[in-house]
């Protein structure tokens, strides 16, 4: 219980380090600093109001709707996922926070078939990069449930630089495109209190990308050759996954909660870690 503590106030921090500029609620005026154009590795939109850092995604489709290469990015997202596969999904990310408190409301819960984690690579090669580069707009931009969330409605129904400078709010101008984006947001956060993590898993392409790295990271997932496959690690996993069957899967967020159980540890690539004695941990 202890990491899971840690865990959410590590998540608390992501949040802040992506939405902290608490400023902009006194002075209406949106953070323009040096930090703007820095990527973290998590789903942190750089049009939120309070915004202080950019999205790594929202980033990708700039440059390529612009016809280049954003090389500073591609090497931070390997040096990431190189050191910590998905870590930052379930260290980091504040979506990831918002879907996991969002699992705890008492709804009845569904399986996610295991065929839908390929929806994020989808997503990935469509939305961020096949259309982005043909028409010039960033598709899974405009279409982010994390980013309707956090920017689109704070937006249209604040729109602080506007108010600031007189103009009409945004609430009148919000059409089509607005009402698809909440209908996604909408959809998606009743999703989440039914299925774990259904965004990371079937719908973040930042997820696809770290999740390239699994197999070749740093810190990896190790089972003790002892485990009988009894599932308490899946239980207590926030994204679903069989971890006795592959600790080392892109659905992995290394998250640690696993650990809980005697039968899986956290490790270093290459070395096998010792036995640790205990019960294993149940729900």
């Amino acid at each position: 219980m202890v990491l899971d503590r840690v865990r959410r106030v590590s998540q608390g921090l992501g949040a802040l380090l992506g939405h902290g500029y608490l400023a902009v609620f006194v002075t209406r005026a949106i953070y323009q600093g040096p930090l703007k154009g820095v990527c973290v590795p998590m789903m942190s939109c750089f049009a939120c109001p309070a915004a202080i850092t950019a999205c790594p995604i929202g980033t990708l489709q700039h440059f390529i709707t612009q016809g280049q290469v954003p090389w500073l990015l591609i090497g931070t997202l390997v040096l990431v996922g190189t050191l910590f596969a998905r870590m930052t999904c379930g260290w980091l990310c504040p979506f990831g926070l918002l879907q996991d408190l969002l699992y705890r409301i008492p709804m009845p819960k569904i399986s996610l078939p295991p065929r839908f984690a390929y929806g994020k690579y989808a997503a990935l090669v469509i939305l961020v990069v096949l259309l982005p580069a043909i028409t010039k707009t960033p598709w899974f931009s405009q279409l982010c449930p994390a980013g309707t969330l956090t920017a689109g409605i704070p937006w249209v129904l604040w729109d602080p630089a506007g108010a600031v400078a007189g103009r009409p709010s945004l609430a009148g101008s919000a059409g089509t495109l607005f009402a698809v984006k909440v209908g996604i947001l909408v959809a998606f956060l009743v999703l989440f209190t039914a299925i774990k993590r259904p965004f990371c898993r079937a719908a973040c392409p930042l997820g696809a990308i770290l999740s390239l790295f699994s197999k070749v990271s740093l810190v990896r997932l190790h089972v003790s050759s002892s485990c009988n496959g009894c599932g308490q690690c899946q239980k207590l996993c926030p994204v679903d996954h069989k971890v006795w069957e592959a600790p080392d899967s892109g659905e992995c967020i290394r998250c640690l909660a696993c650990t809980r159980c005697r039968h899986v540890q956290v490790g270093v690539a290459g070395v096998e870690p010792s036995p640790v004695p205990g019960p294993i941990v149940t729900e």
